[in-house]
């Protein structure tokens, strides 16, 4: 009898090429040539950005199968693994899990500590143990973390799509034959439907990846209807061998986590309520910092050159102001600094210049002759008051985040904020 059977798989690329989603739509085409088919849409699964050992996206897949020959599964992968991993390079670790019936409660919550943490392949393989898995692994194995992880998704609350075209074997390594004017066209139809298509601020196109691997494009949205609809309206000037649309928990900032200044880690990111201390400043380089705090310390934060016009928001805040902010926690030097990716505006100070009053009578400048008064040299009038100018604030309380060039996988762009709900 069929079973519902999770194969979970990672750590399949290397720097230099090789694409976990292309051997996961691999192996989706050699199972249903086996006769079985997925029971659900494939999963994309993005992990820690801050991963240390990430090569790329840092990015997992996991298939929900129908089958009843595991066996004949495992066998499947074994061969997909050894023909398309890039096994030869060193950082190339493929881990596979499979695993029969549901993920258990230990799984799931393994996920989100894999999305929010650090995990070792130690841990990975106990509760892959615990749970009566099987595990495949080559190399080091560090996949089988990002493999189960990927099984233990929790998508119950948010995600999105993403259908990714892969290229024939003969392209790979050359420029990508995609004509951007369809693709500021697509997005023109589709936007906010599909989301992170091009860079209005800096006018390239995102939906094609810069590397030598097997994708072609990828497309996100919110629904696989959109997303399928959306590629039909693309001119791709090159053979695509298939395309695969995956679920995902891109764009729902599942990596962050609401934090004190004085529990950040390194290599976490976090979502910090407090109080604009200093001014923040350009540096070389072009970059943007200014510390916040909290009751209970102070941290860095940076806005660096590629977030682009995001930087000039961050230069118009002032000490007092309150803001959240989000963002990956990197340590440099002695001291943490926070990346930031958005920043939620909350209340600003009011900011005013004090200067001597004009004479009632002449209208010139008054001079001051001590801490409560002025006099008019002109006319000899006083007066004890001063001239209060108050100052317009550049940026208004709300939510600002990054270009789409500068966002992250997981991030939630805030054109889903309104849309993703009821879409």
């Amino acid at each position: 009898m069929e079973k519902r059977v999770w194969i979970g798989i990672d750590d399949t690329d290397s720097r230099r090429g090789g694409c976990t989603t292309y051997v996961g739509a691999v192996l989706i085409r050699r199972i249903e040539d086996a006769g079985y088919g997925l029971d659900g849409y494939p999963r994309l699964i993005r992990l820690n950005p801050n991963c240390p050992y990430k090569t790329r996206g840092n990015a997992a897949v996991a298939l929900p199968v129908r089958a009843d020959k595991i066996e004949l599964l495992e066998d499947l992968v074994f061969k997909v693994i050894e023909e398309y991993a890039d096994l030869d390079i060193e950082g190339t670790d493929p881990g596979v899990i499979i695993l029969v019936g549901e993920p258990s409660e230990e799984i799931r919550k393994y996920y989100w500590h894999v999305v929010r943490d650090l995990s070792t392949i130690e841990e990975a393989e106990k509760i892959a143990l615990n749970n009566e898995t099987r595990l495949l692994r080559w190399n080091k194995g560090r996949g089988v973390i990002g493999a189960l992880a990927a099984i233990g998704a929790d998508l119950t609350m948010e995600k999105t799509y993403e259908l990714i075209a892969h290229r024939k074997k003969e392209y790979w390594g050359t420029v990508r034959l995609v004509d951007p004017k369809s693709v500021w066209l697509m997005n023109e139809k589709t936007y906010p439907l599909t989301f992170d298509n091009v860079d209005e601020e800096t006018g390239e196109i995102r939906i094609t990846p810069h590397t030598p691997c097997p994708v072609l494009l990828g497309i996100r949205g919110v629904t696989p209807s959109i997303v399928e609809e959306a590629y039909k309206m693309l001119r791709i000037y090159e053979p695509v061998e298939f395309y695969t649309i995956f679920e995902t928990n891109q764009g729902t900032d599942a990596h962050l986590q609401p934090m004190k200044i004085a529990d950040v880690r390194e290599n976490i990111s976090v979502i910090i309520d407090g109080i604009v201390k200093t001014k923040p400043r350009f540096t070389m380089g072009g970059h943007v910092f200014f510390t916040l705090e909290d009751e209970t310390g102070e941290i860095t934060c940076a806005a660096y050159e590629p977030t682009k016009s995001f930087r000039h928001v961050i230069v118009e805040l002032e000490p007092g102001d309150r803001i959240t902010v989000y963002g990956a926690v990197k340590r440099k030097t002695q001291a943490f600094t926070l990346n930031l990716e958005k920043i939620h505006v909350k209340s600003l100070v009011e900011l005013s210049i004090v200067r001597q009053p004009r004479c009632p009578v002449c209208r010139k400048r008054m001079e001051k002759i001590n801490e409560q008064g002025y006099v008019c040299k002109a006319c000899k009038t006083l007066s004890s008051s001063q001239e209060v100018i108050m100052i317009r604030r550049k940026i208004s309380p709300g939510i600002y985040e990054v270009p789409a060039s500068a966002r992250r996988h997981l991030s939630k762009p805030l054109a889903l904020s309104s849309n993703y709900q009821h879409c």
